[in-house]
């Protein structure tokens, strides 16, 4: 791998862990860093959530402004996606295997809700830039790929208060981050 030219330094990572009340809640908690300079490009590939099982799979799903996801039924009855967020937007009902989609042109949380089934409930979480991840089960992240640089590392999580951390990132090392959650 050749050497990061002078201009362009190494991206360094950000890795650590958020505790939490309860040791299920640690999983699947947003972990993001704000105000990353840019700009950025959404993915050419839309993102996908699945209506399965009558659940919206998967329930949280992290993008970068910009995204277009796709809502996809594979279940055996018709669905419906809105959300009385932001952007309000309802995509209609629509039958198994067909698919509706949505471009995320603002940040913030988006409840995605099916007016024909009112338990299915999903969220997206829209982002300014690419730098984030989902905690995994023992509330464990890694963010490679990050410009050095001074941040402040932000969660999201469906039933926790947003918790922060500065973080300092110096190219080519790693930098560990711990954020405690709380309940609301």
């Amino acid at each position: 791998m050749a050497p990061a030219s002078a201009a362009e330094p190494e991206p360094g990572v950000v890795a650590g862990e958020v505790t939490a009340p309860s040791s299920k809640l640690r999983a699947g908690v947003v972990v993001y860093l704000e105000k990353v300079p840019g700009p950025f490009r959404p993915p050419a590939e839309p993102a996908v959530i699945d209506q399965a099982g009558m659940k919206f799979v998967p329930r949280v799903l992290p993008v970068l402004r910009g995204t277009t996801v796709a809502f996809r039924n594979s279940d055996p009855v018709r669905h419906n996606v809105f959300t009385p967020d932001a952007e309000k937007y309802n995509l209609g009902t629509w039958p198994t295997g067909e698919s509706r989609s949505h471009t995320f042109a603002k940040s913030g949380v988006y409840r995605q809700l099916c007016n024909v089934h009112p338990e299915m409930e999903a969220f997206v979480v829209v982002l300014d830039n690419p730098h984030y991840v989902m905690t995994d089960e023992q509330g464990r992240f890694t963010l490679r790929g990050v410009p050095p640089g001074s941040y402040t590392l932000k969660t999201w999580s469906e039933k926790l208060q947003p918790g922060s951390a500065a973080v300092t990132v110096v190219a080519g090392q790693q930098a560990a981050a711990k954020i405690a959650l709380v309940r609301p």
